[in-house]
C-alpha cells in the first residue's frame, strides 16, 4: 500500500505543479508503474476545472480560455513543450528519424510547432465553449473526468511501442518498467470515473481514447520508431481535443 501511495504521489508531482514531500525515494520501477495512477491525477487537474466552470461566474467564452490556460499552467506547460517539440520534428520534411529525433531535442521553438500548438489550442478553446455552452449536457462532469480521459491511454501507448532514443532521454525508465498491469489499472479506473447515472453512453469513452492512443502511437512509430517523453506529452494534448469533441459527439446519444 505504501509503494502505491507513493507511485500516485510521485505521478501527482511529475505531472502537476503540486508539490509533494521532498524524499520519495523513487526508483526506476515506480516511474513506470506510477503511469497506472495517470487517471487519478486527471481527476485531481479535472476538480480544478470544475470549480472553474461552476463558480467563475464568468462568460462561457472568458471560462473556455481561463480552462485552457490553467491547464497549461498546472501542467509546467510540460505537455505543451512535448506538442510544439514533436511537430516541430514531425512537420521538418525530413525521413530521416535521428533528424526528426534531433531536432525535438533543440530547445529553441521552430515555426511549424508553434503553429500547430497554437492552432490546437484554438481548437481547444472552441470546443471547450462549445461544451459550455450545450443545451442538456452536465459540462462540469465532463470537466471534471476530462483529464483523466486524455491521460487514461499514456500506459498503453507505453506498454505498446518502444522507446526510441539510443541516448538518455526523461522517458527512458518509464519504458522500461511498464507492464499490462498498469494498463489495464487505467483502463478500469478511467471506465469508472467516467461511469454516469441514467446512461450507458460514456463507456464508449475509454474504448475510444484508447484507440485514438494506439493510432497516434502508430503515427509516431513510422515517423520516429517509437514514442518519446514529447510524443506523450503531444498525445496528452492531442487526446483532450480529442476526448472533448468525443463527448460532445455522444451526448445526443440515446440508450
Amino acid at each position: 500500500m505504501k509503494k502505491l501511495i507513493k507511485q500516485i504521489i510521485f505521478a501527482v508531482t511529475f505531472l502537476t505543479i503540486i508539490p509533494g514531500p521532498k524524499k520519495l525515494n523513487i526508483t526506476s520501477e515506480d516511474t513506470g508503474r506510477s503511469m497506472a495512477f495517470y487517471p487519478v491525477v486527471g481527476v485531481i487537474i479535472g476538480i480544478f476545472l470544475f470549480l472553474i466552470s461552476r463558480y467563475g461566474y464568468i462568460s462561457a467564452f472568458t471560462t473556455s480560455i481561463f480552462i485552457t490556460v490553467f491547464l497549461l499552467l498546472i501542467t509546467r506547460g510540460l505537455h505543451a513543450d512535448g506538442l510544439i517539440d514533436s511537430f516541430d520534428g514531425f512537420l521538418s520534411g525530413t525521413k530521416d528519424t535521428d533528424k526528426i529525433l534531433e531536432i525535438m531535442k533543440d530547445s529553441n521553438i521552430g515555426a511549424l510547432g508553434f503553429i500547430a500548438a497554437f492552432s490546437v489550442y484554438l481548437i481547444k478553446i472552441a470546443l471547450i465553449y462549445e461544451l459550455l455552452t450545450r443545451k442538456g449536457i452536465n459540462y462540469p462532469y465532463y470537466l471534471m473526468i476530462l483529464p483523466a480521459l486524455s491521460r487514461s491511454g499514456v500506459p498503453f501507448a507505453v506498454y505498446l511501442f518502444k522507446y526510441p532514443r539510443k541516448k538518455g532521454g526523461l522517458g527512458r525508465d518509464f519504458f522500461s518498467s511498464i507492464g499490462i498491469t498498469q494498463v489495464l489499472i487505467s483502463f478500469f479506473i478511467t471506465v469508472i470515473f467516467t461511469l454516469e447515472k441514467g446512461t450507458y453512453k460514456n463507456l464508449l469513452l475509454t474504448p475510444a481514447v484508447f484507440i485514438f492512443w494506439l493510432i497516434w502511437g502508430l503515427i509516431c512509430k513510422k515517423k520516429i520508431g517509437g514514442m518519446t517523453g514529447d510524443t506523450i506529452g503531444a498525445g496528452i494534448e492531442l487526446s483532450e481535443v480529442f476526448s472533448i469533441a468525443l463527448i460532445l459527439s455522444i451526448s445526443g446519444l440515446k440508450f
